[in-house]
């Protein structure tokens, strides 16, 4: 398997181990994945300004992923759902996909719809799947209680992003549960972490993240995994931000942060270093080496145990 990997503007730059962690663990099932330098944002910053204007930048994406021959995988959710909105648009508009051709075709490029957007989730569960994953893993959690978070633009609207049950996700409850994880129920899962306010009211955008990191702690969650990029910087990096901002709350552990790629990398026998972990800002050495101390064989013990015996 091979796909253009699209990973937006936020993900190069400020979480680049999402890329890294992503890129090892599928490697070590044959998913081959290439970076289109010419690749730009995916219009989201400015989908309230002007709709042709947000349409334009994932049209172009698209069409040169087309160009090369390859279906894209895409690792930020809101490129996620702006991919998929151009692709909805331009099939029911005619005119308008007829209008942004003209302008594509200054670069010599042109849309006409062929190219599949995936989320690297969907790969994970559908095309390697679950069977294939339990088969390649070298260990496995027993216990690893985990908060998930898919963000806004994943699971909304679930017309366009046709990703799983918008209420009640079972994808990545899958996949972890794969790894040993258990994806607890917890409050404030299904909702938005407040980064969409950022800069415009950072007081509330702040309430929003600390309200779900006390939900999440309530329930017992040891790390929360969350799947949008955005998430991501409001749990790790906004989070370090806001304790140093408040001199009661300087010097306190901050709630650890670990993505899916991450946590199944461990799982496939990975190292940290390869999966980017130390970039976890939130996350302490000593808790990346609990992470692997805690890692058991791949089968229940019981099982494993059945199987030794019949095997004397």
């Amino acid at each position: 398997m091979k796909y253009a990997f699209f990973q937006g503007c936020n993900i190069p730059i400020r979480i680049q181990q999402y890329a890294v962690a992503t890129t090892a663990v599928l490697k070590l099932f044959d998913v081959d994945l290439e970076v289109i330098d010419d690749f730009n944002c995916c219009g989201y910053p400015i989908r309230n300004v002007d709709e042709k204007s947000y349409i334009l930048p994932s049209a172009r994406n698209l069409a040169l992923a087309e160009q090369a021959g390859l279906d894209i995988m895409v690792i930020c959710n809101c490129c996620f759902q702006s991919l998929k909105k151009a692709q909805q648009m331009l099939a029911n508009d005619q005119a308008l996909a007829a209008e942004l051709n003209e302008v594509l075709q200054k670069e010599g490029l042109h849309y006409t719809g062929k190219t599949r957007i995936n989320h690297f989730l969907t790969i994970l569960h559908e095309d390697i799947g679950l069977e294939a994953i339990k088969a390649r893993l070298n260990h496995r959690y027993t216990t690893l209680n985990t908060a998930v978070i898919h963000g806004c633009h994943l699971l909304r609207p679930q017309k366009i992003t046709k990703f799983d049950d918008s209420f009640i996700p079972g994808i990545t409850d899958s996949l972890l549960q794969v790894a040993g994880a258990e994806s607890i129920d917890w409050r404030g899962r299904l909702e938005c972490c407040g980064a969409a306010l950022a800069g415009i009211n950072d007081e509330l955008a702040s309430r929003l993240f600390m309200e779900k990191i006390d939900n999440a702690r309530a329930a017992d969650a040891e790390f929360i995994v969350p799947i949008c990029a955005y998430c991501y910087l409001q749990f790790d990096t906004a989070q370090i931000n806001n304790l140093k901002a408040q001199p009661a709350k300087a010097n306190s552990r901050p709630f650890p942060v670990l993505l899916y790629p991450q946590l199944l990398g461990l799982c496939l026998g990975l190292q940290p270093a390869a999966l980017g972990l130390a970039d976890n800002q939130t996350i302490s050495s000593a808790e990346i080496e609990s992470l692997q101390a805690r890692l058991g064989p791949p089968e229940p013990e019981k099982k494993r145990r059945k199987k030794a015996k019949a095997q004397v």
